[in-house]
């Protein structure tokens, strides 16, 4: 009976020991389960919040969690390296990482777009506001021009206040059209790319602005009275500033703020520029027509600048030949004239904005100097002392023989 009792002990007491051991494996087991599924599920939220992270802080704050994540599964890592081979823990998690720091990268790109829009917007609004004043006080002036006629002095002060208005409006352009070009010459494919898709929400894009500048500069040649042969010079110059400023950055600017239509925005472009220098030459040649005929030079008619070129050497040529074959003071008068009027007027007023607005070239006018050089010297009268001293001479000799002639009779 004792040994019995005692069997039983040890049997329930060696089944009880194997109990345990079998509910520790299991336990241990259920456990090791427990955290490779936390894991998996901890890591995979993780890795769409970061997929779906628009904004710089989302990421900043996910990168903290990402390194709580490895800190707090680090020392599990072998059962999680068994559960997801041929992955493992160091790699799972350096992935979302990378894919963070990839998405942090793109929302500061973005972020610096965005800023660049919002400055963008601003020059915009003040660019516009300050176009508009200065074109509605252009108007006002040119209105009051043409109701002034009475008082000469009058409309020569608005006149010139007038022009004062264009030369603020293209400077003002002008520090515009430098901005575009620092801002968009060196732009490569890429940021282009990226500014575009920020650029969407643009109300006034540099391309509108530009437009809106060409329109209103048809507007002033068009509609202007009072001007003369040196401020339609001067427009025809910043028609020439204003292409070459085109042609060095259009194709960027309808690339990045009109990227699904570009040749025909680049084309809209180019046909307001090319009715601007239309108006402007409408004007000009008769200007310069005028302004030469005031100054007693009649030149052949011209209506280009080819032709106006042909038109100033036909003139000098001409008075080249004839000082050539007279040789008279009234030509070298005209010689003179003609020499005043360009040195003091056509080049040293004139001149930068001639050659700015391709209506001269610099080797054109240095050609015309020479032709002008060569008409002085052919120009200048021969002395006819000597011969007046040959004839006095003569005379006196023929005098004295007449006297002997007659002492002797």
């Amino acid at each position: 009976m004792n040994i019995m009792n005692i069997y039983l002990k040890t049997y329930t007491l060696l089944l009880a020991i194997f109990l345990i051991i079998a509910s520790s494996a299991v336990i241990a087991q259920q456990s090791d389960y427990q955290i490779q599924q936390d894991f998996r599920a901890e890591l995979a939220e993780l890795s769409e919040r970061v997929e779906l992270a628009v904004s710089t802080d989302e990421l900043v704050e996910l990168e903290q969690e990402i390194s709580d994540l490895r800190d707090r599964y680090a020392e599990h890592s072998s059962i999680i390296n068994a559960a997801i081979y041929p992955d493992t823990f160091e790699r799972s998690v350096a992935r979302v990482e990378e894919n963070r720091a990839a998405s942090a990268e793109r929302a500061a790109v973005i972020d610096q777009l965005n800023e660049q829009v919002d400055e963008l917007t601003a020059e915009m609004e003040v660019f516009r506001n300050r176009i508009t004043q200065m074109s509605a006080e252009a108007e006002d002036l040119q209105d009051q021009i043409e109701r002034s006629t009475a008082s000469e002095s009058r409309q020569a002060a608005l006149i010139r206040q007038y022009r004062q208005n264009i030369e603020q409006r293209d400077n003002f352009v002008s520090d515009f059209l430098e901005e575009l070009l620092m801002k968009y010459q060196s732009m490569d494919r890429t940021t282009q790319e990226e500014l575009a898709d920020a650029a969407e929400r643009l109300e006034d894009s540099p391309l509108d602005v530009i437009k809106a500048i060409v329109a209103e500069y048809i507007n002033v040649a068009d509609q202007s009275s009072g001007l003369e042969a040196p401020d339609y010079i001067g427009m025809r110059a910043q028609h020439g500033y204003f292409m070459d400023v085109w042609d060095r950055i259009g194709d960027r600017l309808v690339t990045t703020f009109d990227p699904e239509r570009e040749v025909q925005a680049k084309q809209e472009v180019e046909d307001l520029l090319a009715a601007w220098l239309a108006s402007v030459d409408n004007r000009l040649w008769d200007s310069l027509t005028t302004a030469f005929n005031q100054n007693n030079i009649q030149l052949g008619p011209f209506t280009s600048a080819e032709t106006f070129n042909t038109a100033l050497n036909n003139y000098v040529d001409s008075g080249y030949e004839l000082s050539l074959e007279t040789n008279s003071d009234e030509d070298y008068n005209i010689y003179r004239n003609f020499r005043d009027f360009w040195n003091t007027t056509v080049k040293a007023s004139w001149g930068e904005a001639l050659t700015d607005g391709n209506i001269l070239s610099q080797s054109d006018i240095a050609a015309i100097d020479i032709k002008v050089g060569n008409w002085g010297e052919a120009a200048q009268t021969t002395s006819n002392l000597m011969f007046i001293l040959f004839l006095v001479s003569i005379a006196v000799i023929i005098g004295l023989i007449v006297l002997l002639l007659t002492k002797k009779s």
